[in-house]
């Protein structure tokens, strides 16, 4: 009798919870619900669905695959479903697909990082290669070759600055030639800016583009020319990224795809840069910020940041771990001691800066365009006239204009460089001298020349700056390298070539206003205006305090001075809009 009432009761309440969800399924909102609960139930709760009676289920069936197409698809078409982007029929593709598929987004999220994983690594290898060959075919041509030639009595004098630089101007153009498809770091921004099309699709084959890029940038940093290996960093690994992303899901045009190859990308670009520049969170944040036009970072954001600083963070356990353990962490540009640093002068010494250096990106983007627009101007019209003439041999290719162009910027610059050594290369490694303004010595810095080499020199590169006018010379002759360089297609980045053209520039202001200024802003104002010019011209705020932050030695007062940098560093960005609708790089929309 106690078993009989028992089973009664829970046959009373059986029928009262089925009631309940019979209720429940005459609700507006239960397709809906129903759908995504049924399509979210783990194995065990799918027992519970299983105990329904058959007509409960068919109900629950018949109800829920009724209104997949309609409040389903308009819910699905309001919701930020993860991805981003793409139609409604995408979404709604996407979301169907989700709810047939075994893996979760954990699981999918666990591939992609793998896979930045790997692409950070493979990139890793390459920009540290990349980077032990750079320094040493620039010992080859600034040190070893001087000295091997001192030895067999040739005189050596500054003179073989000028000659060395026109030689390489010479194999540029030539080079430029033979090294075609050219890819640079504009066609990178240009493509991965685009956002009403797949832009990561467009990037070239990995072969022949990747060992262009590498052979153009390694001869022009190797030449002193006043453009870094950063940019070309940032382009390499973005190629193997894509290249990879392309072998590994086998040239697949589908949406999601096409995802993967912009996310896989970013990482390549991040994992290259960090193994050059040994900034970990730096690089991923700059890739993103490159290809957007705004102080933001682009659009792939959303799904690129996390994967592109996980292929950061791998490049660094791989060289810093693996391949180079015994190599010191933390910056090494020390930029003196601030002292007492009030609120009123952090904040206008952040303003002066950031306008300041607008106004420098502004004028330096501007002269770049119009020594371009003059250097390459007729040259559709010259070839479109001389392509039906068969002028073929070594001859045609001489008096090409790649190779006319190149080799007279390499002969200007050569001169240039002969009376104002420090001015050479992109600045990395001497730019602590600057930083200080040169209390460091520039033969001793990793870049730094012989004395019979800096002979000519018009400010002696060794000696603190004598005058205001004398550290103004040596920011405005590297800001016309850099333009020259840029306008005439060598192949490099402007990242540290900005941050050292600006440092003289702001010793000189401090020095013209040193009744004003007291002592104590100089390293704030000299990192801040650093900061500003560079971010004006490759709209890179946030990026750009990292890598001053990041790279400054434990001896920087950083907490004092990163306030500073970082408003003068978005204050340079903005700033530079109002002086200018145009922009250094051309953004595609």
């Amino acid at each position: 009798h106690t078993n009989h009432r028992t089973t009664k009761s829970n046959t009373h309440a059986h029928n009262t919870k089925r009631q309940a969800t019979m209720k429940v399924l005459h609700c507006k909102k239960l397709p809906i619900i129903t759908c995504i609960l049924v399509a979210t139930l783990s194995p065990q709760r799918t027992n519970a669905f299983n105990t329904l009676s058959p007509h409960s289920k068919s109900c629950i069936s018949s109800t829920a695959s009724s209104s997949l197409s309609s409040p389903l698809t308009s819910c699905v078409n309001k919701l930020h479903i993860r991805g981003g982007g793409g139609s409604s029929a995408d979404r709604s593709t996407l979301l169907t697909s989700s709810i047939s598929s075994t893996s979760t987004p954990k699981e999918n999220d666990g591939i992609i990082f793998q896979q930045a994983a790997t692409v950070g690594m493979i990139t890793a290898a390459m920009g540290y290669i990349y980077g032990r060959i750079l320094d040493q075919t620039v010992r080859s041509i600034w040190n070893r070759v001087p000295q091997f030639l001192t030895q067999k009595g040739f005189i050596i004098t500054p003179s073989y600055i000028t000659y060395a630089m026109a030689l390489g101007g010479l194999f540029m153009g030539l080079l430029s030639k033979i090294c075609k498809p050219t890819y640079i770091a504009s066609d990178f921004v240009s493509a991965l800016s685009k956002t009403k099309e797949d832009g990561a699709a467009l990037l070239p084959n990995l072969i022949p583009a990747l060992p262009n890029l590498l052979i153009l940038s390694l001869v022009t940093s190797t030449f002193g020319f006043s453009v870094g290996p950063e940019a070309p960093m940032v382009c390499a690994g973005g190629l193997v990224g894509m290249a990879l992303a392309r072998r590994w899901y086998n040239d697949d045009d589908t949406s999601s795809s096409s995802r993967v190859g912009e996310v896989l990308t970013y990482a390549g670009a991040a994992g290259s840069l960090t193994a050059f520049m040994g900034i970990p969170l730096a690089g991923p944040i700059f890739a993103l910020e490159l290809t957007r036009a705004s102080a933001g970072m682009s659009p792939a954001a959303y799904q690129a940041l996390g994967p592109a600083v996980v292929a950061s963070v791998a490049a660094l356990v791989l060289l810093r771990g693996i391949i180079a353990p015994a190599s010191t962490m933390g910056g090494h540009f020390t930029y003196g001691l601030v002292q007492t640093l009030s609120g009123r002068a952090a904040i206008v010494t952040a303003l002066a800066c950031g306008a300041g250096g607008a106004v420098i990106g502004t004028v330096f983007h501007k002269a770049v365009h119009l020594l371009k627009d003059i250097m390459w101007k007729q040259k559709t019209q010259v070839e479109g006239s001389s392509s039906s003439k068969t002028t073929g041999g070594m001859l045609s290719i001489l008096l090409s204009r790649d190779v006319i162009v190149k080799t007279l910027i390499g002969i200007t610059v050569g001169i240039i460089s002969r009376f104002y050594p420090a001015t050479m290369f992109w600045g990395e490694g001497s730019l602590q001298c600057v930083v200080d303004g040169h209390q460091t010595a520039f033969a001793s810095t990793k870049h730094g020349l012989s004395a019979a080499l800096t002979a000519a020199a018009n400010v002696n590169p060794s000696v603190p700056f004598q005058s205001a006018w004398a550290a103004a010379q040596v920011g405005l002759v590297k800001l016309l390298s850099i333009a020259l360089a840029c306008a005439g297609k060598f192949p490099g980045g402007i990242i540290f070539p900005l941050f050292f053209a600006a440092a003289p520039l702001a010793h000189s202001a401090i020095s013209l206003l040193s009744t004003i200024i007291p002592a104590s802003v100089s390293p704030v104002a000299v990192m801040s205006l650093m900061a500003a010019t560079q971010a004006s011209v490759t709209r890179t705020p946030l990026s750009t305090v990292f890598m001053l932050a990041l790279s400054s030695s434990s001896a920087t007062e950083i907490s004092k001075m990163l306030p500073s940098v970082i408003l003068s560093s978005y204050v340079g960005v903005w700033f530079s809009w109002y002086l200018s609708k145009e922009s250094y790089y051309d953004y595609s929309k």
